[in-house]
């Protein structure tokens, strides 16, 4: 062959996978498909991953990664959402998502998209964070001092009660 010949595909998505072949008209060759081979080409969607996993404790470090199983360049940028609304980040382009510690507020959904075509946006994947033993000792100190102080109250009021229907009795004699 004299040159090259290049199919370039713009805003690629999901529906472009498919069988690509190339063939040739010309006036006294015949060419048959079968004759050459057509690549395949397999868009896949992005998703997100949780290191260690989407199940974590309180002040640990969790990667959330946006990967897809087809390389993409290096100067790929991402944008990041976190509950379905875009994260402002001072390295939006980074496919790694790092929390460091992770806290309660960290807990959610979160989905990535490659910027320079929104519509490549994973689905939504769940982080959930668990309190850490410290946080734990905290709710079980409040749980247990509302525990012992709601019977104050109504220990007070029968009190109360014992006590006017005394003064009441005593009163009729």
């Amino acid at each position: 062959m004299n040159g090259s010949r290049t199919l370039t595909v713009k805003n690629l998505r999901r529906s472009d996978s498919a069988e690509y072949i190339l063939t040739f008209k010309e006036k006294y060759i015949k060419w048959k498909l079968s004759d050459f081979s057509g690549v395949t080409l397999v868009v896949t969607g992005l998703r997100v991953k949780f290191t260690p996993s989407a199940v974590v404790t309180e002040d640990q470090r969790v990667t959330l990664t946006c990967s897809t199983s087809c390389p993409l360049t290096d100067d790929t940028n991402y944008i990041w959402f976190f509950n379905s609304r875009p994260l402002t980040l001072t390295e939006s382009r980074n496919k790694h998502l790092i929390l460091d510690p992770v806290n309660s507020l960290h807990a959610g959904n979160y989905s990535c998209a490659v910027k320079t075509q929104r519509d490549f946006t994973s689905p939504e994947e769940t982080l959930t964070v668990q309190a850490s033993g410290k946080s734990m000792a905290i709710i079980n100190a409040v749980r247990l001092t509302v525990v012992l102080l709601i019977p104050i109250p109504f220990l007070l009021f029968h009190l109360w009660l014992r006590r006017t229907y005394r003064v009441r009795t005593s009163q009729s004699w």
